[in-house]
């Protein structure tokens, strides 16, 4: 027998979760509600600035407020996410960052926050892979296992190029002479076009660096591509570090965006869906395909998987590499 305090009890914890099941829509509904802010943290003019750009406006359209682009440069991309973590958990700000959001615990030994526990995976915008590159005047080395012999021969004699310390580049560098064995030696230069002009220069004899800015000298015969850290479009006979035997390198440059934790996963799963349908509109895809990038747009959950196993990957290439938090 139930007794009418307990049918009142169970009618109400019904009523309850009735209650929250249609609140999930409504909140998903009424977003978004005042202007949006895409906090980026990149200076104006390069990719994740571009990408963010992209969306503004068409987001706009669609939601009828303002999304304003906020550019928060600096420290390796945290004074953006600092000011994101601290923010509202109601999808009105959210960041626009790259793979350092899982590398900054490595690199700095106070944060603010927890890259994995304060943020909401939302989606990828777009990304690319590292290529392993030389220059064909400075090796014979035709495949990575050519190359790897040449370098293990010649000690101390090649280098490779990275936009700076702690850098995918310089980390696969290090990565790459854990696997192998090798002692190529890094060599800093300010920006991925320097380093591609070191390369085709012979100031270095190898580099970690992205398709659309080697372009040019690939289709010139100056520089020779060895291996990509995931299948890639424009370059679909290149094998893949794994493949050929060189494990860990499975990592891509990727720009996403995430919300503060606790945002309501509705409102999670709507952002992530109209950023979907706008990265694959057919003039966005023309954009991105100019730039070497592949369109993003995968589902919160999967997008959460991928940031987790590159703060994994990351944080154990770093510390073989003897990167030590500042």
């Amino acid at each position: 027998m139930v007794s009418r305090r307990q049918y009142l009890q169970h009618g109400l914890g019904l009523g309850a979760v009735a209650c929250l099941g249609l609140a999930q829509p409504a909140m998903a509904q009424s977003f978004p509600s005042k202007p949006v802010r895409l906090v980026v943290s990149f200076a104006p003019g390069g990719v994740g600035d571009f990408l963010a750009r992209t969306i503004q406006q068409r987001l706009q359209d669609k939601y009828g407020q303002p999304v304003i682009v906020e550019n928060k440069p600096g420290a390796s991309g945290t004074l953006g996410a600092e000011l994101v973590a601290r923010a509202a958990p109601d999808g009105h700000t959210m960041l626009v960052t790259n793979q350092l959001i899982v590398q900054a615990p490595n690199l700095f030994t106070k944060l603010s926050y927890d890259p994995i526990r304060d943020f909401a995976a939302v989606t990828d915008l777009g990304g690319a892979p590292l290529i392993l590159a030389v220059n064909a005047s400075k090796t014979a080395a035709r495949t990575l296992p050519e190359l790897v012999a040449e370098v293990k021969a010649k000690p101390n004699t090649f280098s490779y190029a990275s936009v700076g310390v702690a850098s995918m580049g310089h980390l696969y560098g290090a990565q790459l002479n854990d696997i192998a064995g090798t002692d190529l030696m890094h060599v800093p230069y300010n920006g991925s076009a320097r380093v591609v002009t070191a390369l085709v220069g012979g100031e270095v004899q190898t580099a970690f660096s992205d398709y659309a800015t080697m372009k040019p000298h690939i289709e010139s015969g100056r520089l020779r591509l060895l291996a990509v850290s995931k299948p890639y479009a424009p370059t679909p006979h290149l094998p893949t570090f794994a493949a050929l035997g060189y494990p860990g390198l499975e990592s891509y440059s990727w720009i996403g965006l995430f919300a503060p934790a606790k945002t309501p996963a509705p409102v999670v799963q709507q952002l992530a869906a109209d950023i979907a349908r706008i990265i694959r509109l057919p003039e966005v895809q023309a954009k991105l395909n100019d730039l070497g990038l592949e369109s993003g747009g995968m589902p919160p959950e999967q997008f959460a998987t991928m940031v987790q196993a590159d703060f994994l990957r990351w944080t154990s290439i770093m510390k073989k590499a003897g990167i030590k938090p500042e």
